[in-house]
């Protein structure tokens, strides 16, 4: 089934959101507090980063995704949290990591 024009962007649209949301760039959460551990900064990023592979695996079902589609959406994450001012080696990282799972496989 082909994709309209509307869908790949409205796809990296919500899955931008909720990184934005899931990773702030400048965290207020912080303020007023003392300095998170080492071991609870992983802890919430590994969190953060399975919450938003649930969202993009979702997001693939519902939209019932290709391979070229799911490249465009790659892509188009890609350059949305890169305008956001994501650092690339942040960017690159969660990608990859969505490309070989939440974006790998059949659409069960």
């Amino acid at each position: 089934m082909a994709k309209t024009q509307g869908q790949i962007p409205d796809s990296c649209d919500r899955l931008g959101e909720v990184f934005q949301r899931l990773v702030p760039l400048h965290p207020e959460s912080f303020k007023g507090k003392k300095r998170p551990t080492e071991k609870e900064i992983k802890a919430t990023s590994e969190r953060a980063l399975q919450q938003f592979l649930e969202s993009a695996r979702e997001e693939r079902l519902q939209q019932g995704l290709g391979i070229v589609g799911r490249a465009r959406v790659a892509f188009g994450l890609q350059q949305r949290l890169m305008k956001a001012g994501y650092p690339p080696s942040l960017v690159k990282q969660v990608l990859f990591a969505m490309l070989t799972s939440a974006f790998v496989g059949d659409k069960k």
